[in-house]
């Protein structure tokens, strides 16, 4: 009986890096628990890790990062199902760095009539440019754009797009590129909710808690 308590921290860590790793597709996952006297009532004082090339819903992310204070899990799940469900905590938040190869190849893969595509991020803003063939002839696309959370779901809108042909030829840019719906709410692992989203100097912060 002692022997399986005291290897209870290292299986519930375990289990909880398999959990976060079939959720998020990750190769690469790190968790600590700390301060968890009370494990065995699937309570958790602190935990701390980090996942790298993973994904939440259609967005690659190159690395994720989560902390929490006070968990409480379902033991009954954890220990029969190999499922991790949080009950409650103080605190708990995961930050999520999106660079953008990742948005390029969310644009490519969303947009079918683009070829060529090109991300750049800048704080506030996301510029992409593409080709697209219409009317006979090549044109040069330019999107700005970004992230945005909307009832819980993870959107990627364009604000402006811009289409420059030869000659006087107009593009019409109607349905040019739709919005994409990146992750639904329940994406998340631990139940955790899309807080903010903000973009860096070539990189954009995803940032989700509960």
């Amino acid at each position: 009986v002692f022997a399986g308590i005291f290897a209870l921290p290292h299986a519930v860590t375990t289990m909880i890096s398999d959990s976060l790793r079939e959720r998020t597709g990750a190769e690469d996952v790190q968790i600590s628990i700390i301060d968890s006297p009370r494990l065995i009532f699937g309570e958790i004082g602190a935990i701390d890790g980090v996942l790298r090339q993973g994904r939440i819903g259609k967005l690659f992310v190159r690395e994720l990062t989560v902390t929490g204070t006070n968990l409480r899990f379902d033991m009954g799940a954890l220990l029969s199902e190999r499922k991790v469900v949080l009950t409650e905590a103080e605190s708990v938040q995961m930050n999520g760095v999106v660079d953008a190869d990742a948005i390029r190849e969310l644009i490519t893969n969303e947009a079918d009539k683009f070829s060529d595509v090109a991300v750049t991020v800048n704080p506030g803003s996301i510029l992409t440019t593409a080709k697209t063939r219409a009317l006979g002839q090549t044109f040069e696309v330019t999107l700005e754009g970004g992230f945005t959370i909307i009832n819980g779901d993870l959107y990627y809108k364009a604000t402006h797009i811009a289409a420059r042909g030869m000659g006087l030829n107009v593009l019409s840019l109607n349905g040019l590129f739709p919005d994409v719906l990146v992750a639904r709410a329940d994406a998340l692992p631990f139940g955790l909710a899309f807080e903010t989203v903000e973009a860096k100097d070539g990189v954009v912060i995803l940032t989700a808690g509960k």
